[in-house]
């Protein structure tokens, strides 16, 4: 299975962002992470919100910009790690928050602003960037980074929760 497809949607309100993250939420699994791009306002909390109910999860999701790392759990006590690194501004103080913790595979793990650590590039993980698109639209393109992630994209092309702009590339 190649592992490196690409899926992306279009959502046209913050409605369809929830529902993409709930449908990507209930297909991920213990271990798997999540890197989530794009710029300030795109939905990022909004996709996040979505995920983390699709795990099953009744917790109440707040984007964790000023705690650096969120922590919901599921009924089944799976544990969903939501991690913001916007405000991160070096690499001592990513060891200090715990994020190697996070990424250590005990839970499902959710990181805003992925890019301000390169590292997490080179883990298996859904890599999903939300692009304005017009004011209350936005494309979301999900790209796989390992078979898992490949696996989830293919799911959701089967099943896709919402309109699909640019097909697989797998």
């Amino acid at each position: 299975m190649n592992t490196n497809a690409q899926l992306t949607f279009q959502s046209n309100s913050i409605t369809d962002t929830v529902t993409l993250g709930e449908s990507i939420g209930a297909l991920l699994r213990r271990g798997d992470t999540v890197l989530l791009a794009g710029d300030l306002g795109a939905g990022k909390t909004h996709l996040s919100k979505g995920i983390v109910a699709g795990t099953g999860s009744t917790n109440l999701v707040t984007s964790p910009t000023f705690v650096f790392i969120n922590e919901y759990r599921t009924a089944t006590q799976l544990t969903i790690f939501h991690v913001d690194l916007y405000r991160i501004e070096s690499a001592a103080e990513l060891d200090s928050i715990g994020l190697a913790d996070a990424t250590a595979g005990s839970g499902i793990c959710l990181i805003e602003w992925a890019e301000r650590d390169p590292s997490l590039q080179e883990i298996p993980h859904l890599h999903i960037e939300l692009i304005h698109h017009k004011q209350t639209s936005r494309v979301i393109r999900l790209t796989s980074y390992g078979v898992r992630a490949t696996e989830i994209i293919h799911i959701l092309q089967q099943h896709p929760p919402l309109i699909i702009t640019q097909g697989d590339r797998a």
